[in-house]
């Protein structure tokens, strides 16, 4: 059975879906005429990361300007999404400011928790033509993308990130060259990163681990899996909208992660998730790390520091990701809730924000010379997120993606196959379906 919102999703292709002025899917709807009880503080609910910090500092500024206090709560990842649900459905929200994960777009659109901001947008001024096409497509709402119900804030697209200094190595690129014929170097296929992360492991005997790796359940494992299905020519669904998460590509990139998490990453990676990944990676000890590309400033003061660059994901296709803000439906305040995305969203903030090292959406960041004269690679880095792919947006998504860093953990720990574990997930996508 197909998706009836993935098949909406594949039909609206890569349209721009920053328009204005067109009614949305959910049942908030724009408010920027109606009365609103005014507040003098109002509350976010952010992950803590550094991007987060950023906000924080920035907030003070606004403070400065409008007399409104910002109080940002920032938590584990893990505990988001239900602290966000719990308010956005109660009579009114905690919180002003609702900061989302592109893996939640459709079901807050769909449920009318956030309202529409065209309204906002068109009345302000707001440019939204500056944000990055695939930023824009991912956080959008497939079913309604002419509505705009977030404003990007983030991406967490992932990139090879590699030790430049191990693939300089002459002693590895002969050894390596003798025992399998092929050249040492930076590897652009999915088979090539677990060939080069296994022998780097194994000729260093452990001593430089050639990837780390984060196979925790469910979002660390879930997400990076995704770059070896996308890498290996998989995906979730089909051009058709059918279910592909079990074929042929999608399994073969699963023995593929098996191989390379028990094989070529440090003992106990099936448990690690970001903080356990990036300290592996930044004390020295691997060669390589499919992580976010935003990591490199994250790198200053460590083993590490000026030996690691990036590229796109083996196989040419990042998984991208990232975050956005809205405005709650039951939010009291409205118009200071915009205000502050208004102002948060500003170039001269969202720059200020990339020099410090966090992780700008807006094309003219991008491309400001202050910007790449702090981080080069930027400019690399915008290659790669126009090219990223994002996951099905679709009000499933949450549980998908559940079932699936269940399924991906089994076969991680030799309990099910890579064919039994993704025939269980395709199963159970076919019947919420």
């Amino acid at each position: 059975m197909k998706s009836k919102l993935l098949k909406n999703a594949l039909a609206i292709g890569l349209a721009v879906v920053m328009s204005i002025g067109v009614a949305g899917c959910g049942a908030g709807g724009s408010s920027v005429s109606q009365p609103q009880e005014k507040v003098d503080t109002i509350h976010i609910l952010m992950e803590a990361v550094p991007d987060t910090t950023y906000v924080q500092e920035a907030a003070e500024k606004f403070t400065e300007q409008t007399g409104v206090k910002v109080e940002i709560e920032a938590v584990n990842y893990q505990t988001m999404h239900e602290k966000i649900v719990t308010e956005m459905t109660a009579a009114t929200s905690s919180y002003d400011v609702v900061i989302c994960d592109h893996t939640w777009i459709g079901e807050f659109a769909e449920a009318g928790w956030v309202i529409p901001l065209d309204d906002y947008i068109e009345s302000s001024g707001f440019d939204t033509s500056v944000y990055l096409d695939s930023v824009k497509q991912m956080m959008s709402c497939a079913s309604d993308p002419d509505t705009t119900y977030f404003i990007p804030f983030c991406t967490y697209t992932y990139a090879l990130l590699y030790r430049t200094d191990v693939f300089e190595n002459e002693e590895y690129a002969a050894a390596y060259k003798e025992a399998t014929g092929e050249d040492f170097g930076v590897p652009a296929t999915i088979e090539e990163y677990v060939n080069v992360a296994k022998f780097l492991t194994s000729y260093t005997d452990k001593e430089l681990y050639g990837a780390a790796m984060q196979a925790q359940r469910s979002d660390p494992i879930t997400m990076e899996y995704t770059n070896f299905l996308f890498g290996n020519g998989g995906d979730y669904y089909d051009e058709s909208g059918n279910i592909a998460i079990n074929s042929p590509e999608a399994v073969q990139a699963l023995e593929y992660y098996v191989d390379c998490v028990n094989n070529a990453a440090p003992e106990g990676s099936a448990g690690f998730g970001f903080d356990e990944t990036l300290a592996v990676f930044s004390s020295g000890k691997a060669a390589m790390y499919i992580g976010n590309y935003w990591m490199i400033p994250q790198l200053a003061g460590t083993e590490v520091e000026g030996k690691v660059y990036l590229t796109d994901a083996p196989g040419g296709h990042s998984n991208n990701g990232g975050w956005g803000w809205g405005i709650p439906s039951n939010a009291k305040d409205k118009d200071t809730s915009w205000q502050f995305i208004e102002y948060i969203e500003s170039f001269e903030v969202a720059k200020e924000r990339a020099i410090k090292g966090g992780s700008p959406t807006r094309s003219d960041v991008f491309s400001d010379p202050d910007v790449l004269a702090a981080w080069p690679y930027y400019q690399d880095a915008l290659t790669i997120i126009s090219n990223a792919k994002a996951l099905p947006r679709m009000p499933e998504l949450p549980q998908i993606l559940e079932i699936l860093g269940r399924e991906l953990s089994e076969a991680v720990a030799g309990s099910k196959s890579p064919q039994d574990a993704l025939d269980t997930v395709a199963q159970e996508m076919e019947a919420m379906t």
